[in-house]
Formats: structure tokens, sequence, C-alpha cells
């Protein structure tokens, strides 16, 4: 439900409710994304509770994993890239700083089979993508680097 509040400098400025979360923002595109179908021209939910639940969708939806599946992996990985080791949390600090949504675990998946093969750092995910998930690929780069270093 839309309603006024008078702010310090006496401007009118009209707050929403987000019907997700309950909180009141203001009716602007900062905390609502647009919906040209709705009477305020904004989703009924807020912006963090939108993001929230399309990636939970989203991993259900690609991956059939559960927001508490991941949280599974995550503490079977103790917080850790598999590949790297990096911590996600130390990661996330680092990277959320430069580039949202950077520093999150991605999922890593063979991309033949569908079969989940556990939570990699962004530039290991990177990496088996850019190789084409090929083992022979990485063995090869790991000699040319041990041969050149």
């Amino acid at each position: 439900m839309e309603q006024s509040k008078n702010l310090e400098n006496n401007s009118e400025y009209k707050f929403k409710q987000c019907t997700k979360c309950k909180q009141h923002y203001p009716a602007t595109s900062k905390f609502f994304y647009k919906h040209r179908n709705r009477n305020d021209g904004f989703d009924p939910w807020c912006k963090q509770c939108k993001r929230k639940y399309d990636e939970s969708y989203h991993l259900l939806k690609k991956y059939n994993l559960s927001t508490l599946e991941i949280k599974k992996m995550l503490k079977k990985q103790d917080n850790r890239c598999a590949i790297c080791g990096i911590d996600f949390e130390h990661l996330k600090q680092i990277k959320e700083n430069k580039v949202p949504q950077l520093g999150k675990p991605r999922i890593d998946h063979n991309h033949n089979t569908g079969k989940i093969r556990g939570l990699l750092c962004d530039e290991c995910n990177l990496v088996l993508g850019k190789c084409k998930e090929n083992p022979l690929i990485l063995i090869k780069a790991a000699i040319y680097l041990k041969i050149h270093n």
C-alpha cells in the first residue's frame, strides 16, 4: 500500500511497502523494478527481495538445486573453491567492492550431462570454460607453464 510521508526537506515522497519483506521504501526505481502492468509502475517486491527470489528460482530451474542444497555444498567444500581453494567469503569482500555479483560461488556442471561437479570461484570457472572443459588442454597448459617459468 502506498503512503505519503513528509521528509525533512518538506518534499512529498511516495513510499511503497514491499509485499514480500513488508519494509517501506521510496517508490522509485532505486528500490523497485519498473513494472508497466502495475498501477504505480513498480514491481510489488523490492529489488532486494526480487533478486533473492530470482536467484533461487534460477538455481532450481537451471540446476534443480535449492538454496539449502547450495549451502550443503558450501559446507562440504569448507566455503572454498573446489579448484584453487580460495575462501568465498574473503573473495566476496574483495570483489563486491569492484563489480557486484563477483565473488559468489559458481555452480560447475558438466555441460553434456548436466551433472553438478562442485562450486568454483569466477576465475576457475572461466578457466574450465576457456579450455572447453578438456583435461588434456589443462595438462598441456600446466606443462607449458612449468617449462617456461
